[in-house]
């Protein structure tokens, strides 16, 4: 199957760079997308009016909240995920780690929080996945003073949880890329593209590279 952009991502508010005075926060989803194709992420900051659409965008966003509502609705709890006080789309911000974000959901327990990213995927062991979910934990603990020592990719057609360890390996990994993608984008020159042209083919952002096909 071609890759595709997330549809997560194509539906980000748009952003501006920093004026010197406000840092510039990325999103957790530019994270993800800059492991698919740095440009992408260079696009939205630096051309922020290019702003292309799918059909599956609608279709993806339903299908989060038709799950959401379920849940809601039957008062379940999934299996694979641990007890505790669950609250869905948490909105969260951070200047200082210079990320923002909304969590599907997150695990309030007595010592810890644990963020949950459910993915309309079978794929849920992908990298760009985990250091999502990384970012998530990041962010929790920087805002909310709780440890963050676990979090959970969901795949929605599987209906499995798949549990993620935040080591300061993967810590160190994630803040490492938010200054790489900052840097990039302060310095306004175009990152390369992916080292496969198979993304190329079906990416909405495609005829801004002169480059590939």
């Amino acid at each position: 199957m071609t890759p595709r952009l997330s549809e997560e991502f194509l539906t980000l508010p748009e952003l501006a760079l920093s004026d010197g005075k406000v840092p510039l926060v990325l999103q957790v989803t530019d994270i993800k997308q800059w492991l698919y194709c740095p440009r992408i992420v260079y696009f939205r900051f630096n051309w922020p009016a290019v702003r292309p659409s799918t059909y599956g965008l609608e279709e993806g966003r339903l299908a989060h909240e038709d799950f959401e509502s379920a849940l809601r609705r039957r008062r379940r709890r999934l299996r694979g995920l641990p007890e505790g006080e669950w609250e869905f789309n948490v909105s969260i911000y951070s200047t200082r780690l210079g990320l923002s974000g909304r969590i599907d959901l997150v695990i309030k327990r007595e010592d810890e929080l644990i963020p949950v990213d459910f993915k309309d995927s079978t794929n849920i062991k992908a990298r760009h996945f985990r250091l999502q979910v990384v970012a998530y934990a990041l962010l929790l603990e920087d805002t909310l003073d709780l440890p963050v020592r676990r979090g959970f990719i969901y795949s929605l057609p599987r209906r499995r949880a798949e549990e993620i360890r935040i080591t300061t390996r993967l810590r160190n990994e994630v803040r490492r890329m938010v200054q790489d993608i900052v840097n990039t984008i302060q310095g306004e020159h175009i990152p390369p593209g992916p080292k496969s042209l198979a993304p190329c083919v079906a990416c909405e952002f495609r005829r801004f590279c002169n480059d590939r096909v």
